[in-house]
């Protein structure tokens, strides 16, 4: 995960740190928000420090504090691996992750899927809204929409529109959807952050991920971590789609 966490850009981490942080479990977010302040001055072991800490809270949140603790006074490492949590949320969101793949493979897997289905579970004519929202003429999102007949698995989406189209539908159904899980006033505050942070990235999300996500039914999630690791998930699968600059794709094949 280290190696992930290293080439993501710092408002990446500082939207995660906003994502973790919580009253509500042993998490030290006052140690990440002075690592996060002294990284953006430049320092450099504070980003690596960083890097470290955001792992740490995403591995004890995806751990009962129970075994957290038992690993921590055993020399193990504390926390379970990020590979194991990405499985956990998968399953809490129901999707099925491929046999093969790398980690990123796997985070990228879970935000296309998600992204797919539910755009798929949102009212017609707020598939057509976000379609023409996302530079798709009117004409031509209704055809598709009409022909898909509610089915949008990713190669029909990347058979009917470009990789752009594609990629803003992906970023902005998830950051709908982490919306819906953290909650509006802070979704939209961490948003506003990456807005001006990474303004190229967020070209294509725009006011249609909050609006959007209103009429959604909600995440049906089981635990308050679980509300801390799905959106952290979630975002890293964004991060990964980001750093490849590639066309989707629908994930490694099964074997």
């Amino acid at each position: 995960m280290q190696d992930l966490l290293r080439r993501l850009d710092l408002a990446d981490l500082r939207f995660l740190a906003g994502v973790l942080e919580t009253p509500f479990s042993l998490t030290e977010d006052a140690r990440m928000r002075a690592l996060l302040d002294a990284a953006e001055s430049g320092d450099a072991a504070a980003r690596a420090s960083l890097e470290r800490q955001v792992e740490k809270e995403i591995r004890y949140l995806g751990s009962s504090e129970i075994l957290y603790w038992a690993r921590t006074v055993t020399g193990r490492e504390p926390g379970v691996p990020l590979e194991e949590i990405v499985r956990d949320v998968a399953k809490q969101l129901e999707v099925s992750l491929p046999r093969v793949g790398t980690l990123e493979d796997h985070l990228v897997h879970v935000a296309q899927e998600v992204a797919t289905r539910r755009f798929a579970a949102l009212d017609p004519d707020e598939q057509q809204r976000l379609l023409e929202e996302l530079g798709v003429e009117r004409e031509k999102a209704a055809a598709f929409l009409k022909r898909s007949a509610g089915v949008f698995a990713l190669p029909l989406l990347l058979e009917a529109f470009n990789a752009v189209v594609v990629q803003g539908l992906i970023r902005t159904v998830i950051f709908g959807t982490i919306a819906r899980v953290i909650g509006s006033q802070l979704a939209g505050r961490l948003f506003a952050f990456l807005a001006a942070r990474l303004p190229w990235w967020v070209t294509w999300i725009g006011p249609a991920a909050w609006t959007l996500s209103l009429s959604w039914t909600a995440v049906d999630l089981q635990g308050p971590a679980t509300r801390k690791t799905v959106p952290a998930v979630l975002y890293l699968g964004l991060c990964v789609l980001r750093l490849r600059q590639v066309t989707p794709t629908a994930g490694p094949p099964e074997g």
